[in-house]
Order: structure tokens, then sequence, then C-alpha cells
């Protein structure tokens, strides 16, 4: 099996793969002899933020000498994105090379009458023998949604529990209701570990503390902190931060975003457990980690005038709102939007319709089964009251029409989805859509 053949295999598998609780994994890496037993993990959930923390936390660790494993989803460009070590991705060949030994067990279990594994789970089950074949120090391991009930959940023996800003998204699998997402959240919380929770509403911090006051897990939790920008450009953000955990006189990130900062202070909050859990981390490589962050699709320029944002819920797209109107208050503003059936693109339509500076929206619709027809957004969009609407369900003519304007001089941000996001980046340097 060759790279474009295994990648075409892992992509396949939704097709035929059967999520069955936590058995199916369980069985697989049983079978592969528990490679994540042997890993020294910090496991982070959540709704909003969890990629970014997972990555900031791997730059700092990296910065302080740890061979240091990442696992995120989902990919923008390239499913090698996924696995990473030392923010590197994952090479061609050893992506082939651990899949090979991964599917000839895949194999044994279909053979024997157990559920063919998921697409996610595979990817679980590659990442662990990928990290215990590098002998890695420690793994940062994003759940991919919930917690409870996610592949990665079959770690018993997590260093810390991160919980990310929990807001509305999969509702149709995790709950209506706060409390019932936070729920399937918390699922990631172990017996006799710490946890650190970040949180905005009081039910989170109350599904939270219940949950580690039967787990006997040491709660490092805070819902608000004190920071001031001392200077912002078109790329970066200096601020000091505190909360009751830690105090930085002085923070430097690779990015414009507001709800970064957020990110931020979870991960110092992290850092400040990491450290009583007796792993040696130091204030100035702390920072360092931080300075050297990158997290691609995230109020990202991909030039000038174009910026991408995987803002793809409400809660996110809010965020994304409020930046344009502080960051951007003076400038008129494009938006290149699509968005997938099973996310509330109404709710978010509605969100952006707050700009106070938006002059077009674009609307497009992105190559899956699941992306919303273009003309039900543009249906929306008359009703919530846009003017400027331009509908191309053709996702190419869509990005040359936002390329006329960005090539103009025009901000143009593409968010709803990060399909949308994903796929803008890996059009963006052919030269034929400036034509």
């Amino acid at each position: 099996m060759n790279y474009k053949e295994a990648v075409e295999y892992i992509l396949n598998i939704p097709k035929f793969g059967v999520k069955s609780g936590l058995d199916n994994i369980k069985t697989l890496l049983q079978l592969l002899g528990n490679p994540e037993k042997d890993l020294k993990i910090i496991h982070v959930a959540g709704t909003n933020g969890k990629g970014s923390v997972c990555t900031m936390l791997s730059y700092i660790l990296c910065e302080h000498g740890y061979k240091t494993g990442l696992f995120t989803s989902p990919h923008l460009v390239k499913i090698n994105e996924r696995i990473k070590i030392n923010n590197s991705d994952i090479s061609d060949d050893d992506l082939v090379e651990i899949l090979n030994i991964v599917k000839e067990k895949i194999n044994y279990m279909v053979e024997n009458g157990h559920n063919h594994p998921t697409f996610f789970e595979i990817l679980v089950a590659m990442t662990f023998i990928y990290f215990k074949k590098e002998k890695v120090d420690f793994v940062v391991l994003e759940t991919g949604l919930g917690g409870r009930l996610d592949s990665t959940n079959i770690i018993k023996n997590p260093i810390v529990s991160v919980i990310t800003s929990i807001g509305y998204d999969h509702v149709n699998v995790l709950g209506n209701t706060l409390e019932e997402i936070a729920k399937e959240k918390a699922g990631i919380v172990k017996n006799g570990r710490p946890t650190v929770l970040y949180y905005e509403q009081q039910v989170i911090f109350d599904t939270f503390k219940a949950e580690c006051y039967n787990k006997k897990s040491e709660l490092y939790s805070y819902n608000n902190f004190e920071y001031n920008i001392l200077k912002r450009t078109k790329k970066n953000i200096d601020f000091s931060i505190n909360n009751k955990y830690y105090k930085y006189k002085e923070v430097y990130l690779n990015s414009i975003a507001n709800y970064q900062i957020i990110n931020s202070s979870i991960v110092l909050t992290t850092v400040e457990v990491l450290k009583k859990e007796g792993i040696n981390l130091t204030e100035h490589k702390v920072l360092n980690g931080l300075r050297k962050f990158e997290w691609p699709g995230r109020m990202e320029y991909l030039n000038d005038n174009l910026l991408i944002d995987g803002a793809h819920n409400v809660e996110a797209i809010k965020m994304f709102v409020k930046d344009m109107n502080t960051i951007y208050k003076d400038t008129e503003i494009n938006i290149l939007f699509a968005s997938l059936k099973d996310k509330p693109y109404e709710e978010m339509i509605n969100e952006l319709n707050k700009c106070n500076n938006i002059n077009n929206i674009i609307l497009t619709q992105v190559s899956s089964e699941r992306a919303v027809n273009v003309h039900l957004l543009e249906e929306i969009c008359r009703k919530t009251g846009f003017h400027n609407i331009y509908s191309e369900d053709n996702i190419d003519e869509a990005l040359k029409y936002a390329l006329k304007l960005n090539s103009k001089g025009e901000l143009v941000c593409c968010v709803g989805s990060l399909y949308l996001v994903g796929y803008v980046k890996s059009k963006i340097n052919e030269e034929d859509l400036y034509d």
C-alpha cells in the first residue's frame, strides 16, 4: 500500500466503520499491545479552543526539550497534520507503515466478528502506535467529539485533563443543554488525576465540580482572569495576564484573535498543574513556546487582506464577530461563508449580521454531502437583513470572486466551516485562481 492508497483507505472508512461505544477501540488497542498505557498523556476536551490549547502546550513542552507527540483534528489540507512529533507532521512513509500495522489487526477483528473500527478509531490507534514507536516523552491528546465515549477516552491515567470553553455544538450527539454537553465532556475526568477547567456558565462549573468530587480529582477552575493588551499589530499581540494560579507581565502570540488570549489562560493554568506533577517548566521557556506557537486556520492571514478562521459554531462565530467589531471596526470586510447541515448555520448567519462593517457576503458550498445548499443560505441571509449577497455553488468560482475583491485591497474573511478554510488554504497558491 502506497501513500495515496493509504489515504484513500482511511478516508473511505466512514462508509463501513461502526461506532460501538469504546468496544472497538478497546479491542483494537488490545490487539496492538495497548501502546497507550506506555504514554504520558495530557488529555484535552471542550467545544472551542481545544486544538489551539493542545498546540500551545506542545510548543511549550518542545521548547523545554521534551519530545512531544500531538494529536489534533480535523486536518485542513493533509491528513498527516493530525499526528505530529515536535510540531512536525508524520511523514508519508511513517503513516503508511503505521497504518499497515493497524490494518492487519483490523482484518483480524472483522474476520472474528467484530465491527470494523471507524475513521477516528483507526487514527487514534495509529497515533498511539506511532508515539510509542518514536518514544515520545509526552503526548498532548485532543478529543474528537464529546469526551465520555470519545475514542481517545480509552486512556486511564492522564497527567491532567483539560477542559476548554464549552458551548453548543454537535447537539444531536452530545445533548441540547449545556449541562448535558458538559456531562459528556466531563467524561474525561479521571480518578485521582487533576482537572483544569475554564468555564463561563455556572452550570458547567457545577457539573465538573460534582464529577471531580466523585472521582477525587483536584479541580483547578476559573471563570475570570485579567489581561491587558500592551501592543497589537496586524499579525500578533502582546499582553499581560493573570488569574489566581499565575501572573505573567508580558506574553507574545503570533495571533490577533482575542480568543487566543482565553486559550493561553487555559494553557498557563495547565502549566502550573504540570509543575505540581513534577514536570520541569520555566517561565522563560514557557513564554518562548507561546511566542513560537502557530495554529493554521484560526484568524490566519493567507495574504495581506485574506483572513481565514475556522469558526463553525455559534460561540466561535460570536468570538469572530467580536474581533471584527473591535480590531477591524474601521475596515469594511467581505465574508466568504459556507456551512454543513449539522451545524447551526441559521444562528451563525444571524450572529454574522451583528458585524458592523460587512460590505459583501459571498455564499458557497463545500464539496460534501453534508454541505448546506447555497440557495438556502441566500434565503436565510435575505431574511436576516443582508443586502449585498453573491451566491455561487461552485466553490472555485466563489473563491475567484472573493479574490477579485481581495486584489483590490479589500479585506476578505472566510468563516463558517473548517472544510471551507482548508479548501481555501489549499487553493490560494494556485495562480490560475487569480486569472
